[in-house]
């Protein structure tokens, strides 16, 4: 009798252990490969559709397809690979300022005047998001400068603003060279009309 008990017991430890593991391989497919995993993503859906490891992952991928898309100038892409992670987990942060960054990009680069203040109220929202990210910030400069490069107590505040805060390296020396050459029009301006 305590044989067959310890050999259940045994056999629970196993189906736990593998029904634990489960959702690893997909983690691990989402970062490695997130192209692959998205291929799969309907009928890992109707399927395992209810593992919370299962859509993480699938979240995960959606958002680094997303990032890639938006390094590449192509938003709409982004936008849908953002929209498909908020479908999935309607709470997960990186999704939705994702999604707002991706937005106010789309119609920045529409150029519409009314697009970008819209966009200026997207990148306001994607900073409450995450208040100390200095990403948002920096396109806000961007786009007052795409409004009317002359307004530069507007354009020198957000770039102030976003040095200020978190930025990677490779963005934060991009932002403070567009900072620097924003001063200087200015001086140039502000000498030209003395």
């Amino acid at each position: 009798m305590i044989k067959l008990i310890n050999r259940y017991v045994f056999i629970l430890v196993i189906l736990i252990s593998l029904f634990d593991c489960v959702g690893y391989p997909y983690k691990k497919m989402s970062i490695e490969n997130p192209e692959k995993l998205l291929s799969i993503q309907d009928s890992l859906i109707g399927v395992r559709g209810d593992d919370a490891r299962v859509l993480a992952a699938l979240v995960s991928a959606n958002n680094i397809m997303a990032k890639r898309y938006m390094n590449h100038d192509d938003y709409n892409l982004a936008i849908d690979h953002f929209s498909t992670a908020l479908r999935l987990n309607e709470t997960n942060m990186e999704s939705k300022y994702g999604l707002l960054l991706a937005e106010g990009r789309a119609l920045v680069k529409k150029g519409n005047k009314n697009g970008i203040w819209e966009a200026i109220e997207k990148y306001s929202e994607a900073s409450n998001l995450f208040p100390s990210s200095g990403e948002p910030f920096y396109f806000t400069a961007l786009a007052y400068t795409k409004l009317g490069d002359t307004d530069f107590d507007l354009i020198l505040e957000s770039y102030e603003k976003s040095i200020s805060l978190n930025l990677d390296e490779t963005l934060k020396a991009k932002v403070v060279k567009k900072y620097e050459n924003a001063k200087k029009r200015k001086t140039k301006l502000e000498s030209f009309w003395k």
